[in-house]
Formats: structure tokens, C-alpha cells, sequence
């Protein structure tokens, strides 16, 4: 982008990538649809547990999420270096607006079983594995480079801070309509999307590509392998994914350990929601802050402290208060990991990047609620959250241990010399 528009990116505050038309279009549509995404989540959650009562079939609900997104995070970030990006989005949101609609008929017609759950959320999964990567990827492209980690903060809002929104509303709808309301809602909100790729204006991103998609994706991995740093990032974000926090471990909390009912557990994942949001405005207050190295390390230590201490609280307004410190954390985390895999993830290789991210993040993630189905019928629910923190706790201080260039990574430092690495 121009010298005027890098210079405004600056000016602009803590909100200075919402100036550029395209940001805003897709900011706002990504944002409404991660509300319904959230709805259909928590009550998919809900309706599980209702129907089986069973940890273990409520944790293998993240195993049909998980195991698309293992085997095609790779893949679809291959394709995001190939393809137009905001082509494949379009038909990715499409897609799942139609899945998230023919769930919401199976429910509201009586016909739901848990195979039908178990196969909507294996297809969503495969949707998913390639709109992720191909979304990421996307982001540069949007915001001059100086606005990107201003771009990087409020993308941060789009999944956390909606955690406030949605799992409230989808209480709401299961009260009062049922489940079949929240998926109704979700199908809607894959529209804003839509709209908004139609009409963003910048310019297909497509990587030059040697025909050879299997050589490409091998490069793809072969790089992340090579780069300490990504590749330490990727390591703490696979622990983090399978034994942090997940909603089947919230739906479990909820019902049998504090018994505060459906709509204690909106109250629950809303307070990780408002701790997204304090942790956005941290991280946007924080603009001109180049460590994000150190900020990465002391708020995944201070992630896993707050998880083990939420595994031993015995009262439901201190549970909420450490959700809110997670949330917090979490989203300041999620910030900074991403702000240097954009920086150093280079634009041929960026979608690649992107889709092995894609793996240790989405992929992996569910299997944190089977991971969570599986300890606690055999230790217990407070014990396998303790021992989650703990690992996520130690597993951060390993690293920084093994790769000391993560903890002192400096946006700006990095920049440059990526600028003249390119220059020369």
C-alpha cells in the first residue's frame, strides 16, 4: 500500500486497521458469523450431553472436529497459496451456512441422533480445514504492514470476544426456542460473510504456484520445521489446544460440579468472553509494544496458572472470575503468537504457514474434548483440569527453555529485517 495510507495506519490509534474499507467489511462480517458459530457450539454442547449423559460421547464429538482438521489444515493452507482466497471463502461459508441450516431442520423436526451431530460436525470440520488457512492468509493483504498487528488485536475480538456474545444468546435460545434456534442463527450468520466478500475490493491474492501441489504442501512443512520460532509456537499451541479449556469441560462444570443449569453455562463461557475483551483493549492499548515475545510467554504461563486454579475453585463467582482472567490471557496470547507468524511467515508460504497453524490450533483442539472425555471418568473433572494448567504452565517454560529467540522476538526488530532480506 502506499506511503499515505502506512502513515494513517499509524496515526490511526487503537483502531487504525477499522479505517481500511475492505478490514471493516470482513471484521464485521467475521464477527457476526463467529456469534452464530459460538450459538451452534454451545448448544451442540448442551443437546450432547442432554441426550447422552455421557462425558465420553460429548468428548468424542471433538474427535469427528479434530480428525478433518488434522488430516486437511495442511491442505487447505496448500490451497490458499494456489487459489484465490477470497474465491475459496465464498464457497466455504456457503457450505456451512447450508450444513448449519440442515441441522437445524433435523432438530426441529424430531429426527436429530447423535450420529447426525457426530456427521454435521465431520463435515463442518472439513469445510472449516479450508477456510481457516485461506482467512489468515487473507489478512495481510487488507492492512499496510504497520497496521497489521493493530489488524492482528481486533482479529483477536472476532473468536474470543464473541465468546461473550454467543454462548449467551444460545442459553437464551435453547430456553425459550430450543437448540434448533441456535443453528437456525448460525445458518443466518454465514450471510454477513458472504456479503462482505462479495464487497471487499482488494485484489485476488494468489501466490505463483510449480503445478505440483504435493512438492508445495512438502515445502510448506519442510519451512516450519526449519524455523525454530514458528515451530515452538506450534509446539505450546498443540498443548495448549488439547489439554486447555474446552466447552465439553465447561458443560461438564456446569451441570455437575458448580450445577448452575444452561444458563450458568452461558454465564460461564460470556465471562471467558469479557476477559477476551479486556484482553483485546490490553493488547490495543499496547500498539506501539514490539515484545511480543515476552508477552507471548507471561500470559501462557499466566493462562495455565489461571486453568489449574479454575480446576480447584468451589465457588461459582471465583470460577468466573478466573474464566475472565483465562479469557484474558488467552486472547493476549493468541495476539502475540499471531503477530509473529505473520511476520515471519513469508507471502508465498504464508497460507502454508498458516494451515499447519490451522493443525495445531483447530485440528488439535478438539481432541481436547476428547481428552476431556476420556480423564474424566477416570480421574475426575477437577483433577484433569488441574493437570491441564499445569502442562500448559510447564510446557511454556520448556520452550522458552529450548528457543530463546521466541522470548525475545520484537515485531519491529523482525520487520526489518525482513525488509531487507527482501530487498536484497
Amino acid at each position: 500500500m502506499s506511503d499515505q495510507h502506512d502513515h494513517s495506519a499509524r496515526d490511526g490509534g487503537p483502531f487504525a486497521a477499522l479505517r481500511f474499507r475492505d478490514f471493516r467489511l470482513f471484521w464485521i462480517g467475521l464477527f457476526i458469523s463467529n456469534v452464530g458459530t459460538w450459538m451452534q457450539m454451545t448448544a451442540i454442547s448442551w443437546m450432547l450431553y442432554d441426550i447422552t449423559h455421557s462425558p465420553l460421547q460429548l468428548g468424542l464429538n471433538g474427535l469427528f472436529r479434530a480428525v478433518p482438521a488434522i488430516a486437511l489444515g495442511i491442505f487447505g493452507g496448500t490451497m490458499a497459496d494456489r487459489y484465490d482466497r477470497k474465491r475459496v471463502m465464498l464457497a466455504t461459508q456457503v457450505t456451512s451456512m447450508l450444513l448449519a441450516f440442515a441441522l437445524g431442520v433435523l432438530d426441529q423436526t424430531g429426527h436429530i441422533q447423535v450420529w447426525h451431530i457426530y456427521a454435521m460436525t465431520a463435515l463442518s470440520a472439513i469445510v472449516n480445514a479450508l477456510d481457516g488457512p485461506a482467512r489468515q492468509a487473507l489478512y495481510p493483504s487488507l492492512v499496510p504492514a504497520s497496521a497489521l498487528p493493530n489488524a492482528i488485536a481486533l482479529n483477536s475480538l472476532l473468536w474470543k470476544g464473541t465468546a461473550l456474545i454467543g454462548p449467551t444468546l444460545a442459553g437464551i435460545a435453547i430456553s425459550t426456542v430450543g437448540t434448533d434456534g441456535a443453528f437456525y442463527a448460525n445458518a443466518a450468520s454465514f450471510l454477513a460473510v458472504v456479503i462482505a466478500l462479495l464487497m471487499m475490493q482488494t485484489p485476488a491474492v494468489r501466490v505463483g504456484t510449480t503445478g505440483d501441489f504435493v512438492q508445495e504442501l512438502k515445502e510448506g512443512v519442510a519451512y516450519v520445521r526449519g524455523q525454530n520460532v514458528i515451530l515452538a509456537i506450534m509446539v505450546m499451541e498443540s498443548v495448549s489446544s488439547v489439554f486447555g479449556l474446552d466447552p465439553a469441560m465447561l458443560t461438564i462444570f456446569a451441570r455437575d460440579i458448580l450445577q448452575v443449569g444452561a444458563s450458568g453455562l452461558g454465564f460461564l463461557q460470556s465471562a471467558r468472553g469479557v476477559g477476551a475483551i479486556i484482553g483485546s483493549a490490553v493488547i490495543l492499548a499496547m500498539s506501539d509494544t514490539r515484545a511480543q515475545g515476552k508477552i507471548l510467554f507471561v500470559s501462557a504461563i499466566l493462562y495455565g496458572v489461571c486453568f489449574a486454579l479454575f480446576g480447584v475453585s468451589l465457588s461459582f463467582p471465583l470460577s468466573l472470575l478466573l474464566l475472565l482472567l483465562m479469557g484474558a490471557t488467552d486472547t493476549i496470547w493468541a495476539a502475540a503468537r499471531n503477530i509473529i507468524l505473520q511476520v515471519k511467515a513469508p507471502e508465498e508460504l504464508r497460507g502454508r504457514v498458516m494451515g499447519v497453524f490451522y493443525l495445531s490450533n483447530r485440528g488439535l483442539h478438539p481432541l481436547g474434548q476428547t481428552e476431556t472425555g476420556l480423564l474424566v471418568p477416570l480421574i475426575g473433572a477437577r483433577e484433569a483440569t488441574v493437570l491441564g494448567g499445569l502442562l500448559v504452565s510447564g510446557v511454556t517454560l520448556l520452550t522458552a527453555a529450548k528457543v530463546p529467540h521466541l522470548v525475545q522476538f520484537r515485531w519491529e526488530t523482525a520487520r526489518r529485517v525482513k525488509v531487507v532480506d527482501a530487498t536484497e
